[in-house]
């Protein structure tokens, strides 16, 4: 079983919630397209997919309607989802289910302190779900769950009110939830279940270098992530480019796929890890070292994938 993860940005081949602006240049959807058959997973978990129509859309007339699509609305006000793309010959089931509707038992502070001097007759702040979702897909044979995918998108480092600093408690709490989603699950199907979680954490998560905000992920888990699994050098972890005003080049790994200890020995080394873009000769491109090579390539993200040698 081959997986992959792969943050598409503003992945509309329609017009986005903000007009024409955010419509996929056709150019790099035909190179995303490329990619998938090139990796060629058996199910492709895809971040900042602008809806279901935009998925079909893609699925149908750029990769010749060879997958089932999955795509369950969340709760980004930006209108970038969580989508799978299923590949028609998958020898599994599947089973889509969403948690966009779950609380994360989180409040700003602005609103703990309202909360606690509300007015008679208000409504007090409610506690916020996910700023996406878990996007959870169940993976069957003969009607029994044999593997679960949880793939998120959490809260960005954009603090566009001013009330979270770098998002941090957001996606601090976001992540409790989904640790807290894990284990239940985990515990739910007497661990005999393998429970893997991927996605978009938006920060650096990397064991023994992860930003505070994720060390639940170490302490309350057994998850490892795939780039671990396999030894992977630290400077082939990196997953995201960015070029401040000033063209001075930062990089990190905000792309994750997390595997519980069973899942350890079957991956397949060879066949996993982070995915270079190629260009139409199919050679790889080095990392970008200037801005202009970051913008030219068909996502500011990167994919990664984890073949397994699972059943």
């Amino acid at each position: 079983m081959k997986l992959c993860l792969f943050n598409v940005e503003n992945f509309f081949l329609f017009p986005g919630p903000q007009g024409d602006g955010l419509k996929k240049p056709i150019d790099k959807i035909e190179w995303i397209a490329r990619t998938i058959r090139e990796i060629n997973a058996d199910v492709t978990m895809m971040c900042e997919v602008g809806g279901l129509e935009s998925l079909d859309l893609f699925n149908t007339k750029y990769l010749n309607s060879e997958y089932i699509t999955s795509l369950r609305k969340g709760n980004s006000d930006r209108g970038i989802e969580m989508g799978y793309l299923i590949k028609k010959d998958f020898a599994f089931n599947t089973e889509h289910i969403s948690h966009a509707h779950e609380s994360i038992e989180f409040n700003y502070h602005f609103e703990i302190m309202e909360n606690k001097n509300m007015l008679p007759g208000l409504l007090p702040h409610p506690p916020h779900k996910f700023s996406r979702d878990i996007s959870e897909l169940r993976i069957l044979k003969d009607d029994q769950v044999v593997m679960i995918l949880l793939l998120v998108h959490l809260k960005s480092k954009w603090d566009r009110d001013g009330v979270d600093f770098n998002g941090k408690e957001r996606r601090k709490a976001e992540l409790k939830a989904l640790v807290k989603t894990y284990n239940r699950l985990r515990a739910e199907f007497n661990f005999k279940v393998p429970v893997v979680i991927s996605g978009d954490l938006n920060g650096v998560a990397q064991k023994g270098l992860q930003e505070p905000e994720f060390d639940d992920l170490y302490t309350q888990t057994d998850l490892e992530d795939v780039l671990e699994v396999i030894d992977e050098p630290h400077e082939r972890r990196l997953t995201f480019f960015y070029f401040s005003k000033d063209q001075v080049r930062e990089a990190f790994q905000l792309d994750y796929i997390l595997l519980p200890p069973e899942l350890h020995a079957l991956v397949k080394k060879e066949d996993s890890g982070i995915y270079l873009f190629r260009d139409q000769h199919d050679t790889p491109l080095t990392y970008p070292k200037e801005n202009y090579q970051r913008y030219a390539l068909p996502s500011d993200h990167y994919p990664i994938v984890a073949s397994l040698n699972f059943l």
